[in-house]
């Protein structure tokens, strides 16, 4: 891997402090049933759909506890097969529960 940077990554990265950031679940109108919409960028906002990161993460992680027989390769792809049964109700139901339940660890660093 090479130690160069590009300009562009200084630049977005610089430009993180310009933008307002908030979080809300997304439905990609054009494609509501085939795809999850993880962000926008409307002018000075960014928003983030949080949930469609959290929930293949959560889902893949709980294959492990209840096959943790199954090796990664098999995890993954069963994690992208139940993951796309999920409809949008289900999906921020799920991210919902992990909301509720997630214990804050950002004192155990």
């Amino acid at each position: 891997m090479s130690n160069d940077r590009s300009p562009l990554l200084i630049e977005v990265l610089a430009a993180l402090g310009d933008v307002r950031l908030s979080e809300r679940y997304l439905i990609d109108e054009d494609n509501k049933k085939t795809h999850f919409l993880h962000g926008i960028q409307n002018g000075e906002e960014i928003v983030i759909n949080e949930a469609v990161a959290i929930v293949p993460t959560l889902i893949h992680e709980l294959i492990h506890f209840v096959r943790p027989q199954w090796s990664e390769t098999i995890v993954r792809r069963f994690t992208t097969r139940l993951v796309r049964q999920l409809s949008h109700s289900e999906v921020k139901a799920i991210y919902d529960q992990y909301r509720e339940r997630k214990v804050d660890n950002s004192d155990k660093n």
